[in-house]
């Protein structure tokens, strides 16, 4: 079958893991080092890695190399951070709202494959690091696989399922889990964190009933008492649920709710609490709806590692993206005024201090894993430069999953995590899909290696 791993391709990565396993020093020589604090590039550095932490960053002739390391020459190439998705669904395949897959699809076997393959897209892309905001768990199974070695992928924090208000006659979901009361809240904050879960997605939408602020403070009460951080799913535009989360204390609001928000003193707000905003890129949403075009939407990575009956349906939601494109033309949508609205909502939010970090809801309206650098390069012309979309990527998501003492910037002491692309992408940010390497954790990945050895 297309997208079951061959015999040689898992003794392929056996064999990575077990040298991952050994320890030999990595040195990465030659490369022009974007560290992810923000300076300007460094050329002709060298980087030392031994076992998963990077131990010496400096130039060319400064670092000594360690007898025995292996060399990875990456002279005239460009050195990152590797790159963090805040915000993806690792069971969805890029159907939400354009399109089902068959009913063979819907079964543990068929789902765990799709999330695997979901994966491996996002670590050949440059993904090192995902947070999975809404998953049933089969999600929370393959985060601990990977991190077993059993499969290749990036790091995943998962949400595990989504906190909702329990609300009459409200359709079951399989990602969503109902709490009545802040005493329940709190009892399902705890029933996740048991379940091992990395952190608490809450819910908020017009769609089903709305929480009181006793009950959402409760949740993220409870989940800061567990360690644990909260973020908030709201609708767009929806004053009253931006107010309802930055009054619970919540640690992050996702999508753009806040930047169409009335009151502009809400986002200084929001500022001073420290909570983040993953607001997507207004123009990754642009580009899908002016290009919906199969080939324009899906990479060749994953048309290589799709089954046939999944690029089906695909194409199909393509169609439909299509067609849905047309009637809001027809109906006056304007992608230029789009564009300069997100602008000017963007400009809003970095001038109010707020945090913005990279996200992409993978999995969602064809944005597909593995092609996040659509999005990310979205965001430089949604009025951030290079470098600040890069960062929003790398330093700035690090701090948002309150891992910045091990991810998001290349220094002494973090994982090494770590992505070689063959182009500068302060000239242009696309030039981060020109991958060489990507290292996770201090083990090396091929992404053409990774692509060939899964069919």
């Amino acid at each position: 079958m297309k997208s079951r791993m061959t015999w040689f391709g898992m003794m392929i990565f056996s064999a990575i893991q077990l040298l991952s396993q050994q320890k030999t020093p990595l040195v990465i020589t030659g490369a022009t080092l974007i560290d992810g604090k923000g300076g300007p590039p460094l050329p002709q550095t060298v980087v030392v890695v031994e076992g998963q932490r990077i131990m010496a960053v400096d130039r060319q002739g400064k670092v000594k190399i360690p007898a025995g390391a292996k060399i990875v020459d990456a002279t005239g190439k460009y050195l990152l951070p590797g790159l963090i998705d805040t915000h993806v669904h690792l069971e969805d395949i890029g159907l939400s709202d354009v399109g089902e897959l068959p009913a063979a699809w819907d079964s543990t076997d068929k789902i765990k494959q799709l999330i695997l393959i979901n994966a491996r897209l996002d670590l050949i892309g440059g993904i090192t690091t995902i947070r999975d905001l809404g998953s049933t768990e089969l999600v929370l199974q393959v985060r601990d696989e990977i991190d077993a070695g059993k499969y290749p992928g990036p790091r995943i924090m998962a949400a595990g399922m989504q906190l909702v208000k329990k609300t009459a006659g409200a359709t079951k979901m399989k990602m969503f889990l109902d709490y009545d009361g802040p005493d329940d809240a709190r009892a399902k904050v705890r029933k996740l964190f048991a379940e091992r879960v990395d952190l608490i997605k809450i819910r908020l939408t017009h769609q089903r009933a709305i929480p009181s602020i006793e009950e959402v403070r409760a949740i993220v009460d409870e989940a800061h008492k567990l360690g644990l951080r909260a973020t908030v799913h709201t609708d767009v535009p929806a004053d009253d649920l931006v107010r309802l989360s930055i009054d619970a204390g919540a640690d992050g609001i996702e999508h753009n709710a806040p930047l169409r928000a009335k009151d502009e003193a809400w986002l200084g707000e929001m500022a001073r609490k420290g909570m983040t905003l993953m607001a997507g890129s207004g123009e990754f949403y642009i580009q899908r709806f002016r290009d919906a075009s199969f080939g324009g939407s899906i990479g060749p990575a994953a048309i290589r590692l799709f089954p046939d009956e999944v690029l089906s349906a695909l194409r199909k939601g393509a169609d439909t993206l299509r067609d849905q494109t047309a009637q809001m033309e027809a109906s006056g949508w304007d992608a230029e005024q789009v564009r300069t609205r997100f602008v000017r909502e963007t400009d809003r939010a970095r001038k109010a201090g707020v945090l913005l970090i990279f996200g992409t809801d993978a999995g969602a309206y064809l944005a597909i894993h593995g092609e996040e650098y659509k999005a990310l390069y979205g965001e430089t012309k949604m009025g951030s430069n290079a470098m600040e979309a890069i960062l929003m990527a790398t330093r700035d998501a690090a701090k948002a999953l309150g891992k910045e003492k091990d991810l998001g910037t290349i220094e002494a002491g973090k994982l090494a995590d770590l992505i070689i692309v063959e182009a500068n992408p302060l000239d242009d940010v696309r030039s981060l899909h020109k991958l060489y390497r990507v290292i996770k954790g201090g083990v090396v990945y091929d992404p053409a290696e990774l692509l060939r050895s899964y069919r």
